[in-house]
């Protein structure tokens, strides 16, 4: 009788001891571990300050900079903003399409401008960037940027 209640108890525990071993936590963790969890991610512009009456580019642009040696080949970049719309400009023959204030794209270029149907009354505002794995749709890294209206139609990126 003792002998059958002790197989009982190792069959059991190797039972869930393979449990855990199928979990779908442990697959997330897979995931991870194709993208650098240590990622460090900034924005950045070239221009100091952009007003849509006074500029030869259609909004001010945004790049993202990682901090180390990261191509950004298996991520996409979701682009919040609280205030005005993101902007693509293809420079080559002018093209500027309107893409909206919440949007994921695979370009690390994006332009940030005001919306014309759109009056902004707040002096600042913030621009959202998560970086997610292209596959898996997870974020692996957030940063966020504070757009300051500096008078009415003029904007900067506060540093």
């Amino acid at each position: 009788m003792r002998f059958k209640k002790y197989i009982s108890i190792i069959l059991i525990s190797v039972f869930i001891c393979s449990l855990s071993g199928c979990s779908d936590k442990n697959k997330q963790a897979s995931i991870n571990t194709d993208v650098n969890k240590n990622i460090e991610v900034t924005i950045s512009s070239e221009i100091n300050e952009y007003s849509p009456l006074m500029s030869s580019v259609p909004g001010i642009p945004l790049n993202i900079k990682f901090k180390e040696n990261t191509t950004g080949e298996n991520m996409k970049f979701h682009w919040i903003t609280e205030q005005g719309t993101f902007l693509n400009w293809q420079q080559d023959n002018g093209k500027i399409s309107v893409l909206g204030k919440d949007i994921k794209i695979n370009d690390k270029k994006i332009y940030w401008s005001i919306d014309p149907k759109e009056k902004i009354n707040k002096s600042s505002f913030k621009i959202y960037l998560k970086v997610e794995n292209k596959d898996a749709s997870k974020v692996i890294y957030e940063t966020s940027i504070e757009v300051l209206q500096n008078k009415e139609g003029t904007f900067s990126i506060k540093k």
